[in-house]
């Protein structure tokens, strides 16, 4: 009858308590069951959780969702160092600027891709968004720094674009036009002012055509319709110095102009029509007010009379005209 590995265990423990173990070992090696068990061994080396309880991201699955879309640089570092890939921050950070870049573009199609436009969008990001150190270093750096920092994102490129687009400081597509910088709209205003109409105009052209030098085919080319429409009536706002540029002035004249090319002679009439329509719909509400007055409004008295304004003066003049005019048309007045 063969025995158990437990009692083959308990009779050596029990022989060998008078065995003297300086005078010889009992040779074990054909008994494996007998050996003693080998040293403990685990395939975790430290680097993974040991329970999927066991990390701070398991108590919130939004934080979780955080970290997998925009894991933060020192987990990025981490993660390069485990695994022996000591760019794996910077690999994941170039694919990420990328990634958004990509989405700007794509939101923003006007957007024309020029070495100056990305080095004015940085800078200007930059300017409002990094620290004073971080604004000195390389292009690169300052993008590093911003996508480190949650910086780098469509929404802030698309704000930036758009101010800057509206400063007219991005390069723009050849044939298209920009808004004018507030240096060029000064300087466009200053030779106007000064007599030199015509060239006013053609360096509003000039600027709004980002340099590109306006010649008289520019005239007859529908392409640059637009562009010359904007020059004239940039410079006519600029010499007529009685006109006020509110948006209503400027609907009435593009109504008046309709389908004719804008010229200084045809807004310089159709701004005589507007001051005309204008004055005859002031004289209307005046003579509307007097019509709405109580028939039992009692006239002003003569000191009442004598502090009022000129302006007041003529209005009381007219209503009274008016007034006058009106009794005659009554039924005992001399016109009924």
């Amino acid at each position: 009858m063969s025995l158990s590995e437990q009692d083959q265990r308990r009779i050596v423990e029990q022989e060998s308590q008078w065995v003297d173990p300086a005078f010889g070992g009992i040779d074990l090696s054909q008994f494996p069951s007998l050996q003693p068990p080998p040293p403990a061994t685990s395939r975790d080396d430290g680097r993974f959780s040991r329970d999927w309880r066991d990390t701070a991201l398991s108590s919130s699955a939004t934080a979780l969702r955080q970290f997998v879309s925009d894991p933060d640089a020192e987990s990025l570092e981490r993660v390069g160092s485990e695994i022996g890939h000591e760019g794996f921050r910077d690999e994941v950070r170039q694919r990420r600027g990328e990634s958004v870049a990509e989405r700007f573009k794509a939101a923003n199609p006007s957007y024309v891709a020029t070495k100056n436009n990305y080095d004015t969008m940085v800078e200007t990001l930059s300017f409002n968004a990094l620290n004073t150190a971080d604004q000195e270093g390389t292009i690169d750096e300052q993008v590093a720094a911003l996508i480190d920092l949650g910086f780098w994102t469509v929404p802030n490129l698309t704000s930036t674009f758009l101010a800057l687009q509206a400063e007219g400081r991005l390069d723009i597509a050849a044939g298209s036009t920009r808004k004018l910088s507030a240096a060029e709209r000064l300087r466009v205003t200053r030779m106007a002012q000064a007599g030199r109409v015509d060239a006013a105009i053609g360096e509003y052209l000039k600027c709004a055509l980002d340099g590109e030098e306006p010649d008289p085919d520019m005239l007859n080319d529908p392409d640059y319709l637009e562009a010359c429409n904007a020059a004239v009536y940039s410079v006519f706002s600029d010499i007529t110095l009685d006109y006020n540029p509110t948006p209503e002035h400027q609907s009435y004249l593009m109504r008046y102009a309709g389908s004719r090319p804008l010229t200084l002679p045809l807004l310089q009439q159709g701004w005589r029509s507007c001051q005309a329509t204008e004055q005859r719909y002031q004289r209307g509400e005046l003579l509307d007010q007097y019509q709405q007055r109580p028939e039992d409004t009692q006239p002003p008295s003569l000191k009442e009379i004598d502090a009022l304004d000129d302006a007041s003066v003529e209005n009381l003049y007219h209503g009274a005209l008016k007034e006058y005019v009106n009794s005659f048309r009554r039924p005992n007045g001399l016109l009924a």
